[in-house]
């Protein structure tokens, strides 16, 4: 077959980018988003005359099990899958052996293709391999102009490369999160008779199964007239289901109970011309918002925490207690070996350390684990609980931990006048 020259610029393009951490199945900026049966499909908002009127759409399929074949063999065999079921033709060249290239991490496929109506196209699929033998594949259709398709393709690599990146890394942190989890409730079941551990179910959520957790902030008036900005927290789900202000770590939410036991929480969500639209299944009733929403970052595997926080919503740490629930504390400190306590503060300066004793006490302080969108908390009572994590603000020192949002101490009083 005759080599086009969008071969070589999606060859070239695919192969120099190299991949960088991003948030699942981000945006594009200026690009309009919608989700359909787990995939998602991306389109650049363009104006085009009605004489000149051209396409491109970037399609992210769901996750598959690659079922023991290589990358290579499951890439073909799920190129001449997608070709059919979309009514394209494949040319017969093509067919028998595709010129499949990849950069170690991206592998991809260019061709022309015709629709049933027989206009042409150009067409890329690009795939790598997520982890848990899983892969995913996309598709990208663009109309047959050179420059047209490369001014595209060229903020689609980026994107599937990040994309890439964050699906192994999370699929790996999983893995250890799930092998983490067995160890430790085999250590708990050694715990003397004063352990409290939580019911935490083993059949949670799996990372593959969670779109991100989306932030929106919301203003609320205090008692004595002062306005808050509440961020207030989503878990937004790849079936299109979305929880209002998650507190368990959606590795051990037993989703199917929550529906049965909270359903005014549970809705179905929709993204499209950067608009979020839920629609809440209790009420019917439909949210859309425009601005003032944006997805939260999660932690790196064993990343740590070093300092001071403070709630700055109202709730304390009602989220994270152990055993002494009619402990009230101010603050919650972390250190980088791991620990954590919960404390009123012994000073008012915020460059005062937080005494050794404190991390030592039974039932407000213990150690810590961050993985994912998760946080445990092991108190040295025996109790354990697992709580939803995330960073909500850039430079990861404003997170969230259930419904509890948190700011460094030296914030103070100013951080929670305002809401920060």
């Amino acid at each position: 077959m005759k080599t086009r020259p969008y071969f070589l610029i999606a060859l070239a393009i695919l192969v120099c980018k190299i991949p960088s951490f991003a948030q699942s199945v981000p945006a594009i900026s200026g690009w309009d988003m919608d989700e359909k049966g787990g995939s998602y499909i991306l389109k650049p908002i363009t104006k085009t005359t009605p004489t000149e009127s051209k396409e491109f759409v970037y399609e992210i399929m769901p996750f598959v099990k690659s079922e023991g074949q290589s990358i290579e063999d499951w890439f073909s065999s799920a190129i001449d899958k997608d070709v059919k079921e979309s009514g394209f033709t494949l040319p017969p060249a093509s067919s028998s052996k595709k010129n499949i290239t990849t950069n170690q991490t991206i592998i991809s496929f260019s061709t022309e293709l015709t629709d049933k109506k027989g206009k042409a196209w150009y067409v890329t699929y690009v795939a790598y391999q997520a982890g848990n033998g899983e892969n995913r594949m996309a598709r990208i259709t663009s109309s047959p102009d050179v420059k047209y398709y490369a001014n595209y393709m060229r903020p689609v690599a980026d994107h599937i490369g990040q994309l890439a990146k964050a699906d192994a890394s999370m699929s790996s942190s999983a893995r250890n999160t799930r092998s983490n989890n067995h160890s430790r409730q085999d250590a708990r079941s050694g715990n003397n008779t004063n352990a409290q551990a939580e019911n935490l179910p083993e059949k949670g959520l799996k990372t593959q199964e969670i779109n991100g957790i989306l932030i929106h902030l919301e203003y609320n008036t205090t008692p004595d007239g002062k306005m808050v900005r509440i961020y207030k927290p989503f878990l937004v789900l790849n079936d299109g289901s979305i929880y209002s202000e998650p507190v368990v770590s959606p590795y051990s939410l037993d989703v199917a109970q929550s529906k049965l036991k909270e359903p005014k929480k549970w809705g179905t969500w929709k993204l499209k011309n950067n608009t979020f639209a839920v629609e809440w299944t209790a009420t019917g009733e439909t949210e859309k918002w425009f601005k003032n929403w944006f997805w939260a970052t999660p932690s790196q595997r064993e990343e740590k925490l070093d300092g001071a926080y403070i709630t700055v919503n109202g709730l304390e740490n009602e989220a994270v207690k152990g055993a002494d629930k009619g402990f009230t504390s101010k603050y919650i400190a972390f250190n980088n070996n791991g620990q954590f306590t919960l404390t009123n503060g012994p000073s008012n300066n915020p460059n005062t350390p937080i005494p050794a004793a404190e991390f030592n006490k039974r039932n407000e302080a213990g150690t810590y684990t961050l993985n994912d969108y998760s946080v445990e908390l092991r108190f040295n009572n025996g109790t354990v609980i697992r709580r939803i994590f995330y960073f909500y603000l850039p430079g990861k020192t404003h997170f969230g931990v259930g419904n509890s949002v948190y700011v460094p101490k030296q914030f103070g009083e100013n951080a929670t006048a305002s809401g920060n």
